[in-house]
């Protein structure tokens, strides 16, 4: 595995490729408490204390989503066919834990991003991917949990709880503007609406969509 990278408006576009894939298992990487070998991190509503998730797609490959760091910019990395090598030794099969349940056997219909600065002259990265299927939507964020979540760089988050996923926000995402820019594939071509809208004040936003009807919901409101 090559250092990751946090994804940027420059190389994020590897996600779109996740769209219509049927996802068959779901692997946690984690680092473990000093004094066990289990994984710990459940709590209502989310799972934590994670490096990595690792999402199968049977035939049509692996990605596997990870944090990473270059200096002050923080984000998220697609490791897209890519195995995962990091310190987090002990890997946990997701695919029955609640969080997922619902959506092995199910293709991802949406794939959201939100975007933050993390530090002072560090591009736009991803914090979060919101992954859309019939049924269901999950969050993966930076973070760690609490019983609360709270922004962490180098831990992430799966987030299945809606009201959970609409309240957590970094205050590094909460002062970009207020721009929102949806890219909607339709018949295989890219379709592009800009728009400003005030109320937003949480993230920006790029939706990417194969559904005519809207995504179960939104990081943000």
């Amino acid at each position: 595995m090559t250092n990751p990278t946090p994804m940027t408006r420059a190389n994020f576009n590897s996600l779109e490729s996740l769209i219509g894939k049927r996802l068959v298992g779901v692997k946690y990487h984690y680092l473990p408490a000093a004094d066990t070998h289990e994984y710990a991190g459940t709590e209502s509503g989310f799972d934590s204390d994670l490096a990595a998730i690792d999402l199968d797609f049977g035939e049509r490959g692996t990605t596997i989503i990870t944090w990473a760091t270059d200096g002050m910019n923080q984000g998220l990395a697609n490791l897209n066919g890519e195995s995962y090598t990091g310190l987090a030794t002990e890997v946990l099969d997701a695919a029955d834990r609640d969080a997922w349940g619902m959506s092995i056997g199910d293709r991802i219909s949406t794939i959201a991003v939100a975007w933050h600065f993390s530090g002072d002259d560090c591009p736009e990265s991803i914090w979060a991917v919101r992954i859309g299927f019939s049924v269901s939507s999950i969050v993966i964020a930076l973070g760690t949990a609490n019983q609360e979540i709270d922004y962490m760089p180098d831990e992430l988050v799966v987030v299945f709880d809606e009201t959970l996923a609409r309240l957590y926000r970094p205050a590094s995402a909460s002062e970009i503007c207020s721009r929102v820019v949806f890219r909607r594939i339709s018949g295989g071509d890219l379709l592009f609406q800009d728009s400003i809208d005030e109320s937003v004040a949480f993230s920006q936003l790029e939706d990417l969509l194969i559904a005519v009807e809207p995504p179960p919901f939104l990081l943000c409101a």
